[in-house]
């Protein structure tokens, strides 16, 4: 399994400023943001219905992820203004490698009586 880099699909810069369409597929429900400190480690679980487009606006991360069910395994980086599709059954784990900001859409909104989220850690 090889992950896409998801780049903006679209991008306007005129003495207005900067216009990106970041990405024009999927349906989502909950949309988050944040920002992680270099070290600093989100996810090793994964989800069995919920897809989650993870996108870096500024720093890196290195990602890891395995496919609970086939154990394939992928790792690769994210600069900013990339981001990546994980789907169910991926089990992932977000390393930032520096000061980041991120936001990511999940297509199904998290819902503490039904997380949707196991625990699986993902190693190198």
């Amino acid at each position: 399994m090889s992950h896409e880099i998801v780049k903006p699909v679209f991008e306007r810069s005129d003495d207005r400023g900067i216009f990106r369409e970041i990405l024009n597929v999927g349906s989502w429900e909950s949309l988050v943001s944040g920002a992680m400190n270099p070290g600093s480690v989100m996810g090793n679980h994964y989800h069995k219905e919920t897809v989650v487009f993870f996108y870096l606006l500024n720093g890196s991360a290195e990602i890891n992820t395995i496919h609970i069910e086939s154990g394939i395994k992928d790792k690769f980086k994210l600069n900013a203004q990339q981001g990546v599709l994980l789907k169910p059954y991926e089990s992932h784990a977000v390393m930032f490698t520096q000061s980041s900001e991120f936001l990511m859409l999940k297509s199904i909104k998290y819902d503490p009586a039904d997380p949707d989220t196991y625990h699986f850690a993902v190693e190198d």
